[in-house]
């Protein structure tokens, strides 16, 4: 029987309301199973403001209008630079485009002039150890937001709160995405704290989008304004966010807690909220043990359009006290993944699933997972840089190791049931092996096994530590592109640099095998100011003889002219051959010319959310050029040398060619 009224109620249907005494002792009783008390019926009905129902919809904003095209970011003397439309012209058209009345036969990017392709000098020997280099210590780490990140951090001053417009902040805020890059990571970090919260809107949307890409310990102790009305919807849908990021990182009692007076506003939420409050309230109900709340809660549920699926299933299967079943496809959320954990899912099954980006970063410290299952899960949130790859070697620390770990000669001995279990003790026998014979072919066979996928980068990061340990010696020289590889991309510069010297004196494939590995140590290295090209003479070969794609030649030249690098001549002429790729990421209309005014201005924390917009989602080897050139240009002349540096070198690392393959 309560069925039925719980329907009709929802319903809306003004009939459902006369004469209906037997249907206001179950809704009473129902609510107060919503509010998660034992109160009496009669209170239970006037928590549920029933009038909220019957509320009108709110027209929604319009969007503003979108700025003109302008000129991206140019350099201070305006100077015409690699990879920029020429002026005025069409913001639809790339280089290679003609303006009606021009003169076609005049050379550009699309009909370059001719080349002598002459025989170039090689690149000079590596210099012995200048002791006015040192190494960079250690490698950037990533940070929090409010804290320092080590080597890459800015002083403090260069973020102090923006002042930016509060409907800019909004639009920058609410359009972010997670960047699967761990430099702009850093960056957005650091920018979403420095916004001015001091309007309520921009603090919305603040606390948003820090739960949105995953911060979930700065969303958990945000601090909702004094100005909202505890009694509000507004002061609700914070406190809702806020509720989800403590639930994400299991600190139950603080967000339910709250449950009864978000509960109360749940009317007057907009659908997807108002959803995660039902879901809300049946995970604290689950968690206290009220099985009559938990199943209240299914039934609400069962009666929304549009309700979680994976919500629903979990809500369910913790009101029957069945085991749930999730597949691959099930799309999971924070709220849904404890509720399911809580009602016995498998965990292979939740990491399987298909998680976004706060469950990522919840899963990855989630102390309840069990081991391999916790290590799939943070390799999948390292990869898409939510979380820092400190946390994937603390997983794979955490791993039971074979008894004959250190004695392994190579990583054919690390099986174990699951691929990542395998790569976890070759990790640890890599790190926990000390003869140098044996650890270096343990790297190898660590890295071997992530080289064809995402994970690649981060394996070099986690082989830091042991190839720093390693002394180069001709023994070992046939490691020596490895070891540059994991130095290089781990911010060990100078111990790079000496493995370079190492093949220039003893690889048997000649003195110029890795010598164009010299140029991008120097792209990535911001504490060498090395500009004159001297690095870069192998390059041209290269770029004559065809060893980078035409892509790739493109991206590398924009790199190079961003950095104020002197690009050699035949660099550039070998890049104007082809047409500048189309593809990549552009950003919206307007958003260049805004990062050009947040530039002159200033204004980093402004700067740096422009900054991800322009860059997009896929990080600076996905982004469109002349988008990474305004980038790395803007970061420059905020006076973030590393930081600008560090995005070139994540725009050229993975597509730089290799000496050796497989």
């Amino acid at each position: 029987m309560m069925q039925r009224p719980i329907s009709c109620f929802l319903s809306k249907k003004r009939e459902c309301y006369h004469g209906a005494g037997l249907f206001r002792t179950v809704c009473g009783v129902a609510m107060a199973g919503l509010l998660l008390t034992a109160a009496p019926a009669a209170m239970s009905q006037e928590d549920w403001p029933y009038s909220a129902w019957e509320e009108p919809a709110k027209p929604k904003k319009t969007k503003p209008p979108q700025q003109v095209w302008t000129q991206p970011l140019r350099p201070m003397n305006e100077a015409p630079r690699f990879g920029s439309p020429p002026r005025n012209a069409n913001p639809n058209a790339w280089p290679g485009f003609v303006a009606p009345g021009t003169d076609s036969s005049k050379p550009s990017f699309a009909t370059p002039p001719s080349v002598d392709r002459t025989d170039l000098s090689p690149l000079e020997p590596v210099g012995e150890r200048d002791g006015s280099f040192g190494s960079t210590g250690n490698p950037p780490q990533f940070g929090v937001p409010g804290r320092e990140f080590g080597s890459t951090a800015a002083p403090a001053a260069r973020f102090a709160d923006s002042r930016m417009d509060p409907e800019l902040a909004v639009r920058l805020l609410d359009g972010l995405a997670a960047p699967k890059s761990h430099t702009l990571r850093r960056l957005l970090s650091k920018a979403l704290m420095s916004v001015d919260t001091t309007e309520s809107a921009v603090a919305a949307s603040q606390l948003g989008a820090l739960y949105r890409l995953g911060f979930l310990r700065e969303a958990a102790d945000f601090r909702i304004p004094s100005s909202y009305n505890k009694n509000s919807a507004d002061w609700a849908r914070l406190a809702l966010i806020s509720s989800r990021a403590q639930i994400a990182l299991a600190d139950t009692k603080q967000a339910c807690g709250s449950a009864r007076d978000i509960i109360a506003q749940a009317n007057a939420l907009k659908a997807e909220d108002k959803h995660a409050a039902i879901l809300m309230s049946g995970y604290c109900a689950a968690v206290s043990g009220n099985e009559a709340a938990v199943s209240l809660a299914a039934d609400v549920a069962r009666e929304q359009q549009g309700f979680d699926p994976a919500g629903l299933a979990a809500l369910e299967a913790a009101s029957l006290g069945s085991r749930p079943r999730i597949s691959s496809a099930t799309k999971l959320s924070p709220l849904s993944y404890r509720l399911l954990q809580k009602a016995g899912a498998d965990p292979r099954q939740l990491i399987s699933a298909t998680a976004n980006t706060p469950l990522l970063a919840a899963m990855a410290q989630d102390s309840e997972l069990p081991s391999a299952a916790r290590i799939e899960a943070t390799e999948k949130a390292v990869s898409e840089a939510i979380v820092p790859v400190e946390s994937l070697a603390t997983a794979y620390r955490g791993a039971t190791g074979g008894s004959d770990i250190e004695q392994m000669r190579s990583g054919r001995e690390a099986n174990t049931g699951s691929p990542s279990g395998r790569r976890a003790n070759m990790y640890l026998a890599a790190v926990r092996q000390r003869t140098p014979l044996r650890k270096v072919r343990l790297i190898r066979a660590f890295l071997d096994a992530n080289r064809d996928t995402t994970r690649y980068q981060t394996a070099l990061k986690l082989m830091a530590g042991p190839v720093e340990s390693l002394r180069p010696v001709p023994e070992i020289g046939w490691f020596a592109e490895t070891a540059i590889e994991v130095l290089l991309i781990s911010g060990r510069h100078q111990q790079a640099r000496d493995w370079l010297r190492l093949a220039q004196q003893s690889d048997p494939r000649g003195p110029n095998a890795l010598a164009h590995w010299a140029a991008l140590i120097d792209i990535a290295d911001g504490d060498r100011r090395s500009k004159s090209g001297n690095s870069l003479r192998h390059l041209e070969r290269m770029a004559l003889r065809g060893d980078f794609p035409p892509a790739e030649l493109h991206r590398l030249a924009t790199v190079l002219d961003a950095l104020d690098y002197h690009v050699p001549i035949p660099l550039w002429e070998a890049a104007s051959r082809t047409p500048q790729p189309a593809t990549g990421h552009l950003p919206a209309t307007g958003v260049l010319s805004d990062l050009q005014k947040a530039t002159k201005a200033r204004d980093t924390a402004r700067a740096n959310l422009i900054i991800l917009h322009a860059i997009g989602k896929d990080g600076p080897s996905g982004a469109h050029m002349i988008a990474l050139g305004d980038s790395i240009r803007a970061l420059k002349r905020l006076g973030m040398e590393k930081e600008a540096r560090l995005l070139g070198l994540e725009a050229l690392f993975p597509q730089w060619p290799r000496a050796r393959r497989g």
